[in-house]
């Protein structure tokens, strides 16, 4: 492989492990429960779960809003998720 195959190769690879350490979060969350999505099932293809996942989305950009507000400080959301986490002080 030349160099910006490589390049590529490790960015996909970084990025697929991000995507599914952030499905873990969401998993850790509780969202899953609370939208009724089951882990293993196709999201795409399962016709079942359309709304569920609809809805869950909608819930993701709503708090993406509430995130860039002024409404929000960051930084105490960091200090609260690690503690949630087990990693605070």
């Amino acid at each position: 492989m030349d160099n910006m195959e490589t390049k590529s190769h490790a960015f996909r690879k970084a990025r697929t492990r991000s995507l599914i350490m952030l499905g873990a979060l969401v998993e850790k969350s509780g969202l899953l429960t609370t939208f009724e999505i089951s882990l293993g099932t196709d999201l795409q293809k399962d016709p079942d779960v359309k709304f569920q996942v609809a809805a869950l989305y909608k819930g993701l950009t709503v708090l993406n809003e509430m995130a860039v507000s002024d409404d929000v400080h960051l930084p105490l959301w960091s200090n609260q998720g690690l503690h949630l986490l087990g990693g605070g002080k």
